[in-house]
């Protein structure tokens, strides 16, 4: 009986103790046009006001209750109303855009997918697996393939040939709404594509160029997501 009571109470203490975790963490936003503040957990509700793109708020609480939001054609993404916290308001947004990973900054011409992972996590590891011949081992420009590692869990690669190159990123703590965003950031603009969402058998998007150019596939796997950028001749 005393046993049941303090495994009991273990498991109580441990909500609590997340609860209150999860209570006092920062968010940051990932829709580019903004999040809208509402007054409760309805799309119909009050606007209270607009979050900026990469502005942090505060999370209070998960409501629990569901919304689904439409980011293109053929892919529904459903996640829960949370209570937040933004400068002096207090109010209700959609989850699916909220992420404890901050966002690139899409006004940064300079920005590219490397800067903005040394930035936003801690680099403990770096493998250099090729070069370009009669190049000089300090040139950066002469790595033709590498991978690197980070200590949030984070790993990337990329290799260049003749023509065209890869990048391959995997991250964790990013949904696949918000990897998208991501991926679309860090690929070269186009006005002709094609974009195919499949849930079955891991939730993927596929974006194609109809000419020579960036296509990426994003997978859903567990806690981490995989992106994975191709493009050239």
């Amino acid at each position: 009986m005393r046993f049941l009571l303090f495994c009991a109470l273990c498991i109580f203490n441990t909500s609590v103790f997340l609860a209150q975790e999860l209570s006092n963490s920062n968010y940051y936003v990932w829709a580019k046009s903004g999040l809208s503040l509402r007054e409760s957990p309805d799309k119909n509700s009050k606007k209270l006001t607009i979050i900026g793109y990469s502005e942090n708020v505060t999370f209070i609480s998960d409501t629990f209750e569901a919304f689904t939001v439409t980011e293109f054609n053929g892919f529904d993404y459903t996640d829960n109303w949370f209570k937040i916290k933004h400068k002096k308001l207090t109010g209700y947004v959609f989850g699916g855009y909220l992420s404890k990973t901050p966002p690139p900054n899409i006004l940064d011409e300079t920005n590219n997918l490397t800067t903005y992972l040394n930035r936003v996590f801690t680099k403990t590891g770096y493998v250099i697996y090729d070069r370009y011949e009669d190049c000089n081992d300090d040139d950066s420009n002469c790595i033709t393939s590498s991978q690197t590692s980070y200590k949030e869990g984070a790993s990337y690669s990329f290799w260049t040939g003749e023509g065209g190159g890869t990048e391959t990123l995997s991250i964790p703590n990013l949904n696949i709404l918000q990897a998208y965003i991501l991926g679309t950031i860090f690929c070269e603009t186009y006005k002709e594509f094609e974009i195919k969402y499949y849930e079955k058998p891991l939730p993927t998007i596929i974006v194609l160029r109809d000419d020579v150019g960036c296509d990426f596939t994003i997978t859903a796997l567990g806690n981490y997501t995989i992106i994975h950028w191709s493009g050239g001749c």
